[in-house]
């Protein structure tokens, strides 16, 4: 597999607590519903599962670690990779960098199949915060004892699908992200040299299965908004500063919310190409002129 895991850190929020001694059920379940900039989905954890793997996983997402985070790994037909946060608190960093233990295998194991959602690891007791999500049904997958699932999208796999895919594999088997340079620039490097890649928005923890949980319908950007209308968004972030999402009136359709960083994105990398290919061509004029007029002053020199 070439999954690795990075360290990385959280947040701090409200949701799922347990009172003092009180041990969770491994029949416990959670459903984890979150928006991205690609549409909402949603994931059922189970405990029974991986239970070390199954409390972080909660933790992290109650706690809003993956807000605002990018999908730095997508890969059709493979899988999609997350889990680098970028939270300023030094509490949810620090709790990010632990490793916790692999849980057993289930017998029979369970298999990876479209949808099915695991930690990714780098060896024995390796898995931190990093999650990866599988496209399809996978035999190379679960080879290692840290790949053991956690959990599977039970609503809008499409979605996940639709991720942004264009930088390929990390390095060396495509130009996506390097995972140090994530680590060491933060966001600002991937909002510089990877504008269209999609990152959550916002997730929220439910207990039980998905009979227990309706999107909410505040963070329905779709539906926030009359179709046709303009007006603004505010939706919280993960270091608590509030992000807007401003609409155009008239220019709002459905889901397009969703996608209005990818346009922009592409407005600015269409600018950039033309303003490229406008300072080359100005560059080969200037060639082409000096070597006509070169040219015809060595005839004139001849004539002389």
């Amino acid at each position: 597999s070439k999954i690795r895991a990075i360290q990385e850190p959280r947040k701090e929020g409200k949701g799922i607590t347990m009172s003092h001694g009180e041990h969770p059920s491994s029949e416990e379940i959670s459903t984890v519903r979150c928006d991205t900039t690609a549409g909402p989905f949603a994931i059922k954890l189970i405990r029974s599962w991986s239970p070390n793997g199954y409390d972080r996983a909660v933790e992290l997402f109650d706690r809003g670690f993956y807000d605002n985070s990018h999908f730095f790994r997508v890969v059709p037909g493979f899988l999609v990779q997350f889990g680098m946060s970028y939270t300023n608190s030094q509490d949810l960093r620090e709790i990010a960098k632990e490793t916790i233990p692999d849980d057993p295998k289930a017998s029979p194991p369970v298999s990876f199949e479209e949808g099915t959602v695991s930690f990714a690891g780098g060896g024995k007791d390796s898995r931190t915060s990093q999650l990866f999500i599988s496209y399809s049904k996978s035999r190379s997958l679960g080879t290692q004892m840290w790949e053991t699932p956690i959990g599977e999208v039970i609503e809008g796999m499409q979605n996940v699908h639709n991720f942004y895919s264009g930088y390929g594999d990390m390095p060396p088997w495509g130009k996506g992200p390097q995972q140090h340079r994530i680590h060491m620039e933060g966001r600002r490097y991937i909002d510089k040299d990877f504008p269209l890649l999609d990152r959550f928005l916002h997730c929220k923890v439910h207990a039980g299965g998905p009979e227990n949980s309706t999107h909410d319908e505040d963070a329905k950007l779709e539906n926030s908004l009359p179709l046709g209308k303009g007006g603004t968004i505010e939706t919280a972030g993960a270091d608590s500063v509030h992000h807007k999402l401003n609409f155009a009136g008239g220019n709002f359709q459905g889901k397009s919310a969703y996608r209005d960083h990818h346009l922009s994105a592409q407005r600015q990398q269409e600018t950039d190409w033309f303003a490229f290919f406008g300072g080359a061509l100005v560059v080969l004029l200037a060639l082409l002129s000096i070597y006509l007029s070169n040219t015809s002053n060595k005839k004139d020199a001849k004539k002389i």
